[in-house]
């Protein structure tokens, strides 16, 4: 059997490996998400869809301006996916060290407890991200106001260095109700279906569940990535109106998520939950299936390595 700090290390390995290869993959469509959801409604808007969003955000930031914000998530995986990707295992390991086998629903339990530990880190990092995702729709929806420019940040250790000396706590976890309730519903689904599913496609195949290959991991992971998103994306509107909105009271719109679902349905009903869900089912696909497929393949392997140690 394995060492408990040989099993830790792998843990740790896998959640740094999905991590950064997530946020490689799919910050540039979060970039677009954060800012097609967070903009002024018309006539103010500043995007017209995901096509005008890349355009102009190419047009007036170049290619860098798709990794806006990148520095907070990139740096935070070392802790947000070794948290998120160690509690599950951890998790794991205790149901199966009661003898009873693992059921799907242990999975989904375990997914929405490892994304609600993982959100004290999270958050921090999207509220950063979203900032400077955002400041630009801030400083057009300011000038097209012919209203004082806005607050703005050069990169994440300027926010990091200036914005919580000035703001204090909400500087770093503004939306954190609305984070964790999307994080412990959106976690359950994550883990419940891209576990469900690889263990159907396995016994489907008559494969042990570690014998299923990279293609398989990685369209499992897709599928628990959409139903992450797809079924907890209204909540997920609230959180970034709020990550993304000023800091500072005076100028900022909602007073907190209960405020911000009143005010994004005056301004469209049901329909100003949905904007920006094709971008963020864009990028579903692609990055959870590079997520989870990265972090069970390295963890598999990885136990296979150390069992003897």
């Amino acid at each position: 059997m394995p060492s408990s700090t040989a099993v830790q290390l792998v843990d740790i390995l896998a959640g740094v490996c999905a991590g950064i290869n997530v946020t490689i993959v799919g910050h540039p469509l979060e970039t677009i998400k954060v800012r097609l959801q967070t903009q002024p409604s018309p006539p103010n808007h500043v995007y017209d869809g995901v096509a005008d969003c890349v355009r102009k955000t190419l047009k007036w930031e170049g290619p860098a301006g798709l990794y806006k914000g990148v520095a907070a998530p990139l740096g935070g995986q070392l802790f947000f996916r070794s948290a998120l990707f160690g509690v599950y295992a951890k998790y794991l390991a205790y149901k199966q060290a009661g003898g009873a086998p693992m059921t799907y629903l242990d999975f989904g339990v375990g997914g929405s407890l490892a994304w609600g530990v993982g959100t004290l880190i999270e958050c921090p990092l999207q509220v950063a991200s979203s900032q400077l995702q955002t400041q630009v729709v801030r400083v057009k929806a300011a000038a097209a106001a012919g209203l004082p420019p806005p607050v703005t940040y050069a990169g994440v250790a300027d926010y990091v260095r200036r914005a919580p000396a000035a703001y204090g706590a909400r500087a770093l976890y503004r939306g954190l109700p609305a984070h964790l309730a999307r994080n412990v519903a959106g976690g359950f689904f994550h883990f419940f279906f891209f576990e469900a599913l690889r263990r159907e496609w396995a016994a489907r195949v008559q494969k042990p569940v570690t014998g299923i290959g990279l293609a398989a991991n990685m369209a499992c992971g897709a599928v628990g990535g959409v139903f992450f998103w797809g079924l907890t994306f209204p909540v997920d509107a609230v959180k970034s109106a709020l990550q993304g909105d000023s800091l500072d009271p005076k100028a900022a719109r909602y007073t907190g998520a209960a405020d911000a679902a009143r005010k994004l349905w005056a301004e469209g009903g049901a329909a100003r939950f949905a904007r920006g869900l094709d971008a963020s089912l864009m990028r579903a696909v692609p990055a959870n299936a590079v997520l989870l497929a990265t972090a069970t393949i390295v963890r598999e392997k990885g136990y296979e390595f150390v069992k003897d140690m």
